[in-house]
């Protein structure tokens, strides 16, 4: 039997899956600021057309479920972060500049 090629992009580095199995925390940029969805399971992707439709990825929706079973959607274009559940950022915050 052959081996199976792990998928790479330009430069060798490994294309891996989310575990659907365990819980993340989702970090979403909102009008407001910034909000975390913590400890939340990633159920799969909603759109409002078919998946050829070159439009699609401005349509396209994360499907999460909270610890309580509500699910929910994100727009996954707003998302700038996910972490495995109850793990600490691995940076600091800097001070936003101050507008002129």
């Amino acid at each position: 039997m052959a081996k199976k090629k792990k998928k790479t992009v330009k430069g060798n580095l490994p294309i891996k899956k989310f575990d659907l199995r365990k819980r993340y925390d989702v970090y979403y940029h909102l009008p407001k600021g910034l909000a975390v969805c913590k400890d939340v399971l990633v159920k799969g992707k909603r759109t409002f057309e078919e998946t050829g439709d070159p439009r699609g990825a401005l349509l396209q929706y994360l499907e999460l479920e909270d610890s309580k079973g509500h699910t929910f959607m994100l727009h996954y274009l707003h998302i700038t972060m996910i972490c495995e559940a109850g793990m600490n950022q691995p940076f600091s915050f800097i001070k936003k500049k101050d507008k002129d």
